[in-house]
Parts: structure tokens; C-alpha cells; sequence
């Protein structure tokens, strides 16, 4: 069985605002049934696995998701890409974190997929 990992290349931004530069494992065990000849990144996996996974990370303890919004899924993530990952937090009554996933390609960056993770306020 594959990893579940991703290859973390580079972190950088400070306080709400960061991004991260990472590297999709070609033994990801994400890719397993999804989808034989073509294989692709599953969304739930990058919601979790990336987004979530990274902005508590970044940021700490955010409390327990609550919600998914503006959900968007644009393009095919495959096995050895590598991704930049936008974070931007806003505190509140309601914490959020917005994420954006780019494929980073010769031919310039392409939007995999973005959107916003609400969380409870208490970041236990």
C-alpha cells in the first residue's frame, strides 16, 4: 500500500496568509480504484488530506470543521504533480479557512480546485 502522505517542498506567508508547495506520491493509496488508466486525485482527499490537513498545520488547532462552501473542482489532480496550496484564515464567531489548490505545470499554474472550511471557534 501507498502513502497517504504528501511531499511538503516549501511553506512560506506569515501570520493568516499562507502557501504551501507540495508534491503528490505516485504510490497514494488516494489513487487506488480512482480510476484505472487514469488515475486522479479524489476530492475528498483534497479537502482533507491537503486543505484541512495542512491549514491545521500551519495554523494549529482550529476547532472541529463545521461546513464546506464555494466548493469547486476544476481540474484532475494525477500522481507526481506538484501543487501550490493557498491558506487565508479569518477569525471569528465562525473560523474559516479559504484554500485554493493549483496544479503547478510548464505551461503555467491551474486551479484544481478552492474553497472554504468553517470550524467551531473552540481550537481544542
Amino acid at each position: 500500500m501507498g502513502t497517504e502522505r504528501f511531499e511538503i517542498e516549501l511553506t512560506s506567508g506569515i501570520g493568516d496568509d499562507v502557501v504551501v508547495g507540495l508534491r503528490v506520491p505516485t504510490d497514494s493509496r488516494f489513487f487506488e480504484g480512482h480510476f484505472e488508466g487514469r488515475p486522479m486525485l479524489p476530492g475528498v482527499a483534497q479537502i482533507v488530506a491537503i486543505a484541512h490537513r495542512e491549514a491545521r498545520r500551519v495554523f494549529g488547532p482550529l476547532g472541529a470543521p463545521t461546513r464546506i462552501s464555494r466548493l469547486k473542482f476544476q481540474d484532475v489532480i494525477v500522481p507526481g504533480d506538484r501543487l501550490s496550496l493557498t491558506l487565508t484564515r479569518t477569525r471569528g464567531d465562525e473560523p474559516t479557512v479559504r484554500f485554493r489548490i493549483e496544479r503547478v505545470l510548464e505551461s503555467g499554474p491551474r486551479v484544481a480546485s478552492s474553497g472554504t472550511i468553517a470550524y467551531t471557534d473552540d481550537a481544542t
